[in-house]
């Protein structure tokens, strides 16, 4: 299956799913850094054609850090329209939230699916002191007990 992705001259469009994995305590969420990022966001990646949403998460989080058998629950769509050199990228991005109930035993590590791929557990009530992308999506995160919330348009340039 391929990737939900349009892409037309220097416009792209990606549908993706991202995750609010929490600790069993929520005192801690994971978010994934590239190797040469400044920024965190949460982790996920893109819906294949014909698969829902639900299904791509768990996919992802399974592709990406091996975890297995996590409940995930809607709880916000976020939309962004980002101008990257001279190309754009509009990206709508469904989020659920879990809780990982095994120990953490690292607070960074690599993903298992590629080694560019960096995640960390940081501690919930210091989010602020990371730059989040997109930043609204803090809202999402802060929020966690409700549901369908729509983060609105954030267009920022690269």
């Amino acid at each position: 299956m391929e990737d939900i992705i349009y892409k037309r001259d220097k416009f792209y469009f990606i549908y993706r799913v991202s995750a609010v994995i929490f600790n069993k305590d929520k005192t801690k969420i994971l978010l994934f850094y590239g190797n040469d990022s400044d920024y965190y966001m949460l982790p996920g990646g893109k819906v294949h054609e014909l698969e829902n949403s639900q299904k791509a998460i768990k996919r992802e989080i399974l592709e990406e850090l091996g975890f297995k058998n996590l409940k995930f629950d809607f709880i916000g769509i976020s939309e962004e329209i980002v101008k990257d050199k001279d190309f754009y990228v509009h990206q709508l991005t469904l989020t659920y939230k879990c809780i990982y109930e095994g120990e953490i035993i690292e607070q960074s590590f690599k993903s298992l699916e590629s080694d560019w791929i960096n995640f960390k557990w940081i501690d919930l009530d210091k989010i602020k002191n990371y730059n989040i992308h997109p930043r609204n999506i803090i809202q999402i995160i802060r929020n966690n007990d409700s549901i369908n919330r729509i983060v609105e348009v954030n267009i920022w340039k690269e």
